[in-house]
Order: C-alpha cells, then sequence, then structure tokens
C-alpha cells in the first residue's frame, strides 16, 4: 500500500511543517532491564506531539490490525480543514500470541510510526517496548579495542661520552693549527679545509652521534690525510 492523501493537501502540508517545527525532543524515561538501556515510551512520545498538533489544527490517528504472523499499524494525519494524509501500515512480526504480546507490539507500532511522521527524535536509543513483540536477542557490547603499542624505534642514538674540557681544548687547538698549515700549502682540498673549519668553529659539537672529542678527533685525521697526499 503506497501513501495517500486527499485531493489538496495545502492546509495539512502547511500545518504539518508548523508541527514538526514545534515537537519537542521525547525524553528517555524508562529503563530496559533486558537491553541495558533507556527508551523514551508511548507515553514520552505522545506527551511531545500531541500539543504540536493541537496547535496547528492537526489530529493523528492510528489503526491496528493482523497479517499472518504479524501485527500491522496504519497512521492517518487529519487536518482541520478536512485534508488528510494516510501513511503505508507499518508491521512487526508477531512472536508472543498472547495479550501481553500484541499490547506490546501495538504499542511499539505506535510509538515508531508516530516519530516517523512527525519526525520526532529520542536521541541514541536501543530497542524497548517491542523487545516481546520482535523476540530480539541483546545486542553484544563492542569489544573495546586495545590501544596502539607505541612505535619501538629501529635505533637508539649513541649516547655521547663525557669530554674533558681540557683535552677538547688541546684537540680544537691542534685542529686550529692543521687548518692553518693546509691554507698555507695551498694544494690541499677546499673541502676538507673547510670541514675542518666548521668543527672548530662548533667546538667539535656538530656530530649527533659522535662526542665533540670524536667528532674533532676524526676532522684531524681527515685533514693530516688531506695535507699529506697534497702536492708540496
Amino acid at each position: 500500500m503506497e501513501l495517500q492523501m486527499s485531493d489538496g493537501i495545502e492546509n495539512v502540508s502547511k500545518a504539518l511543517v508548523g508541527a514538526q517545527a514545534d515537537v519537542g525532543k521525547a525524553l528517555k524515561n524508562q529503563e530496559n532491564s533486558h537491553f541495558k538501556s533507556q527508551y523514551a515510551d508511548l507515553s514520552a512520545v505522545l506527551e511531545v506531539s500531541k500539543p504540536a498538533l493541537a496547535k496547528h489544527g492537526l489530529a493523528l490517528t492510528q489503526f491496528p490490525g493482523q497479517g499472518e504472523g504479524t501485527v500491522t499499524m496504519s497512521t492517518l494525519l487529519v487536518h482541520e480543514s478536512g485534508e488528510w494524509i494516510l501513511l503505508p501500515p507499518a508491521s512487526i512480526p508477531l512472536q508472543a500470541h498472547t495479550a501481553h504480546g500484541y499490547g506490546s507490539a501495538i504499542s511499539y507500532l505506535r510509538r515508531y510510526t508516530t516519530q516517523a511522521a512527525l519526525g520526532i527524535s529520542v536521541g541514541l536509543s536501543d530497542d524497548d517496548d517491542g523487545n516481546e513483540a520482535t523476540a530480539n536477542a541483546p545486542k553484544k557490547a563492542p569489544k573495546k579495542r586495545a590501544a596502539p603499542k607505541k612505535a619501538t624505534p629501529a635505533f637508539e642514538p649513541k649516547k655521547k661520552a663525557v669530554v674533558d674540557p681540557k683535552i677538547l681544548k688541546a684537540e680544537l687547538a691542534k685542529l686550529k693549527k692543521l687548518i692553518d698549515a693546509a691554507e698555507e700549502n695551498g694544494n690541499v682540498e677546499a673541502k676538507a679545509i673547510d670541514l675542518a673549519k666548521s668543527v672548530l668553529e662548533k667546538d667539535g659539537d656538530g656530530d649527533p652521534d659522535r662526542s665533540p672529542l670524536e667528532f674533532t678527533a676524526a676532522a684531524i685525521e681527515y685533514l693530516e690525510s688531506a695535507l699529506k697526499d697534497s702536492p708540496k
């Protein structure tokens, strides 16, 4: 069955727009022990919908029915002008063939079709008074994801050795003399001299993996080799 309506719906449409703007949010007022959750029952939904409907000349009428193993609910929105909108019937399977089972299913359908027709929000909630009507099993709580492990660095930086300031000063002085000798020679590679000057300017503190003394010693060795190999 499709959505049905009167020949004209100008008045009912305008009224429905106003009612949806005025309808409040249904408050969760019941505890569902089966699903461990709270929900807004039918009375809470009607409490926020009826004033908005009446204000705009609307009435909402619902008609329960029965199919093969199901309970159905037709919802009719009527305006005081005589215009109307009939929603397609909603249905759910009937699991408990008892008075309470029928009542639970009807209450469930009334609540959800009213919410759908008027756009009523009740926030996030689980199933409630339709438990017996639908016989749904409780939902398992989602597994908590383990916190991601902190990445382990592929290597840890080498700790720099403690340097004796006097020894470092002597090595830097030696490096200074080598730089002077290389510049006086005039045939030493400029790259070797520039590197030695850079180490000297930073007092040997230019390599994160080596102490200033080790770095200075490496610069001395490099410049000595360049001096030895240079033409006289």
